[in-house]
């Protein structure tokens, strides 16, 4: 089982054993046929999990929100004043990731929805980045939330606001990984740093939230994980059999954290 699934990372050497790549198209170039799904990747230091998303074609690292809804990891320019219209509400379930820094592409919206309409000067707006709030009613009436609660991440950035007389706040729960954004001015908004321009009708290619494993030594939750190696205890793998059948097991100093299939997926512990 271990021969299937062979190194594709440059990996550290006390973790040398460690059966893991370090993209999407790692994973794809190892095994031609690899489907949509969870990988172990192991990159720039960080051991985590990833949602791979168009394997066929071009893979892309999302990492999968467990809180959704549209009342939860949304973005809204709040109509009112300057900007007539509905409320542009845009909810996501999936976050695109860079595995190299881990920072959000805030403009992908391959895993978002969005409701309403409004007019922005003589701009039609019908969609938000991940993590931002607008208004241009003179007031931060516009609102965003960040929930990375059931997944082994947290915000590892700090929120700006931008625009004419811009204000707002982000304020931050839950060990970093809850944050709520209020943000407007006339018009204005708040966003992670640097500060952004008129951050609406988004585009893929925008990279500007940076995450990190949760800060605990070890998360595991469901089928994700998110290591940091540095922290001392080595990860480590070896094959265990259950009757006929072999798995491999990835640790984290003394603990199991995690299981391979055979096509390279990361499978619930059970």
């Amino acid at each position: 089982m271990a021969a299937a699934l062979p190194v594709a990372a440059q990996v550290p050497a006390h973790a040398a054993a460690l059966p893991v790549f370090s993209t999407c198209q790692d994973v794809r170039r190892t095994i031609p046929l690899a489907r949509d799904g969870t990988y172990l990747l192991i990159n720039n230091g960080n051991v985590f999990t990833a949602y791979c998303h168009n394997m066929a074609t071009t893979p892309a690292e999302y990492i999968t929100l467990a809180r959704t809804g549209q009342d939860v990891n949304y973005s809204q320019y709040t109509a009112g004043g300057a900007s007539p219209g509905t409320n542009v509400r845009t909810a996501f379930t999936r976050l695109r990731v860079d595995p190299r820094t881990m920072t959000v592409d805030i403009g992908d919206l391959t895993f978002a929805s969005s409701t309403g309409s409004l007019r922005h000067a003589s701009t039609t707006v019908t969609s938000m980045p991940y993590g931002a709030a607008m208004a241009c009613t003179g007031s931060a009436d516009g609102r965003g939330n960040i929930d990375l609660r059931g997944t082994p991440f947290r915000v590892a950035d700090t929120f700006v606001t931008g625009g004419n007389a811009p204000t707002g706040s982000a304020s931050a729960s839950a060990r970093n990984q809850v944050v709520a954004l209020q943000g407007g001015g006339y018009c204005g908004w708040i966003t992670s740093a640097p500060v952004m321009y008129n951050p609406f009708n988004p585009q893929a290619g925008t990279p500007h939230l940076e995450l990190r494993c949760s800060g605990r030594r070890t998360v595991f939750t469901r089928d994700q994980i998110c290591v940091r190696l540095n922290d001392g205890a080595p990860v480590t793998t070896q094959v265990r059999r259950r009757g006929s059948q072999g798995r491999v097991i990835v640790q984290h100093g003394d603990k199991a954290v995690a299981v391979l299939g055979p096509d390279g997926q990361v499978r619930p512990l059970g």
